[in-house]
């Protein structure tokens, strides 16, 4: 009896709870409501002010593509993304009201290819005689600031804080290995991969780095050093030598930076804004690149319409997915419809396809290759843009395009193929469960990681990988034109930086959006420099709250517009909670086409 007495106050204390939360839920919701309402009442964005000093905010790092996910569709996102952060800066080089631009350093995830495309835009704002003035609390604490300081190189001034560190270290890469781990608990993994630096099994079949893995590794973090050392003697005005001497050196105090030449001043934020400001002159104010971009968007020059369409491929590649608004990682099939679209629409001169991807299914990843380069050989240009990574199912795709375009860091290539399943069989007995079942057809129980595949499902596993393989490398032969030892030393999993896949002929040109969309003018016909044919995501203004709902009803609720952009404004309040609630549905599929996994500062 107590027992039960226990159990039901228990229940009606969680239903108190439950109410409990939904009454504060409401209150917040009627609060946010209410503010909303006042805010629609109002005269509307405010004026941009005559004199401009551009802030970032680079906490929270910088996305590739469109932010992912469910409520991504509202433009939840809090992370600017790269093209936003350049397309302003090359606006406001334009604009007589803006002075300057300031940035705050220090963390927040940031990829070498993100660092190099807009240290590139910088570099341009600066050379319109503006200024761009950076700061940190501490580039990185007991962590790496490799990158942030790479960007900060870009800039005129790089102000740390007093207490600060500068982490500038270099580059290290490791991973896990389990095997011993796996072995211990009598789980086996049974795979394979074409070839020998794929290196995507080894973390389960191995207790270290292969060779061939280690040679290619090495290479990376090599090349990326170099890429540092090279940004940080143009940015401070150094030798080369003395900038790797500074790495090596790495990493230090606020001070030691500060007589070593890599910071120019020691304060604090306040300070620092104090000073820019003054720089910027008499009235200025501060201006997040955001609101600068809402608040008067010019408009090119006199166009006839024609537009450079930019799709975006990033994370695992899957098939499915399409535009279902509840799938956590979006299949191909929305690109598909969207390649197709943009094929068949009069307004579109040519294609860019950006692609931030490690790799994932194989099929999925012909699927994309077989439209891109029908509609390339049939229909108009399509340019590739490479991400921070286009590796495996990433540069499979690539290559039906042309050009190709990447940033130094870029990582690509790892053209092999990897897969298999652990096998727990000897596992489950541990925890005091068996299975048992039937089965009709001799090889129904293949992919079961309950038994090991047999002699036969093995073979039939390994002519599945030769296939891949095969398909793989016959495509790069084909789009990249290479044939004898020039496709020899490029395939087998290995990876390169985009200055070493230039040097290999996996790609055409060093570049990012810009370049890329300069390419595709000249592909079409068009003026490279012709602007006023822009670069714009396709299709053009379909997202926000208004698609979303469009999504999950199935329907056009385009009638309602005027009540759905409200609702819009207050789902962006509360958009950084349902983020949080999303990411708590992940998908855990994983697909054989895939790049290994690098981690590391």
């Amino acid at each position: 009896m107590a027992r039960l007495l226990l159990f039901l106050m228990k229940c009606i204390l969680g239903l108190l709870a439950t109410l409990g939360l939904f009454l504060v839920l409401a209150l917040v919701g009627g609060w946010l409501f209410w503010e909303e309402v006042k805010e629609w009442q109002g005269a509307g964005p405010e004026e941009l002010p005559e004199r401009i000093l551009l802030q970032l905010d680079l906490a929270e790092g910088l996305r590739d593509g469109p932010a992912e996910g469910l409520f991504a569709l509202a433009g939840l996102d809090t992370a600017p993304s790269i093209r936003m952060v350049t397309e302003v800066l090359e606006r406001a080089s334009g604009d007589e009201r803006v002075a300057g631009v300031i940035l705050r350093l220090g963390y927040g995830d940031l990829t070498p290819a993100q660092v190099q495309e807009m240290a590139a835009a910088l570099k341009r704002f600066r050379e319109s005689g503006r200024f761009a003035l950076g700061f940190a609390e501490s580039f990185g604490e007991a962590g790496n600031g490799n990158e942030h300081y790479h960007l900060a190189t870009a800039l005129d001034e790089i102000w740390l804080q007093p207490t600060g560190d500068l982490d500038l270290i270099g580059y290290h890469l490791e991973q896990p290995f389990v095997r011993r781990l796996l072995d211990d608990w009598d789980i086996r993994l049974r795979a394979d991969q074409r070839q020998q630096w794929k290196g995507l099994a080894d973390a389960a079949l191995r207790e270290d780095l292969s060779p061939f893995v280690r040679e290619n590794l090495q290479a990376i973090v090599d090349s990326l050093y170099e890429q540092l050392a090279r940004a940080i003697a143009q940015g401070r005005g150094l030798s080369l030598e003395e900038a790797r001497r500074l790495i090596d050196a790495g990493p230090y105090s606020a001070r030691d930076a500060l007589d070593a030449g890599l910071v120019d001043r020691l304060d604090y934020r306040a300070a620092f804004e104090k000073t820019a400001l003054e720089r910027a002159g008499e009235e200025a104010a501060l201006v997040s690149l955001l609101d600068y971009r809402k608040g008067g968007r010019e408009e090119p020059g006199e166009s006839d319409g024609s537009m450079i369409a930019l799709l975006h491929l990033q994370g695992a590649i899957q098939l499915g997915g399409g535009e279902r608004w509840n799938s956590p990682t979006p299949g191909v099939e929305g690109l598909v419809k969207k390649l197709r679209e943009a094929a068949e629409d009069e307004a579109v001169a040519a294609i860019v396809v950006r692609i931030d991807s490690p790799g994932g299914s194989a099929v999925a990843s012909d699927m994309v290759w077989h439209e891109i380069k029908r509609i390339r050989e049939e229909v108009k240009p399509i340019v590739i843009s490479l991400g921070s990574v286009a590796a495996s199912g990433g540069y499979y795709i690539a290559v039906a395009g042309r050009p190709l375009l990447a940033q130094p860091g870029s990582l690509t290539g790892s053209i092999g193929v990897a897969g298999g399943k652990p096998v727990l069989e000897d596992f489950w007995p541990r925890l005091g469960l068996t299975w048992d079942g039937v089965q009709a057809g001799d090889n129904a129980d293949i992919w079961s990681l309950n038994r090991d595949f047999s002699p036969e499902q093995w073979r039939k596993f390994q002519i599945f990988l030769d296939r891949i393989y095969e398909d793989f490398t016959a495509r790069v032969a084909e789009g990249r034109a290479l044939e004898g030892e020039a496709l020899e030393s490029v395939v087998g999993g290995r990876i390169f930086t985009g200055e070493q896949a230039l040097e290999a002929g996996l790609i055409d040109a060093l570049g990012g959006l810009r370049e890329a969309a300069a390419a595709a003018r000249e592909a079409a016909g068009l003026d490279p420099d012709d602007e006023t044919v822009p670069l714009a995501d396709y299709p053009p203004d379909e997202e926000g709250f208004l698609r979303l709902l469009e999504l999950i009803l199935d329907g056009n609720v385009g009638s309602q517009e005027a009540i759905l952009h409200r609702l819009e404004l207050l789902l962006r309040r509360v958009g950084p909670l349902l983020q949080a609630l999303e990411g708590l549905a992940a998908d855990p599929r994983r697909d054989t086409l895939r790049a290994p996994a690098l981690q590391g500062s």
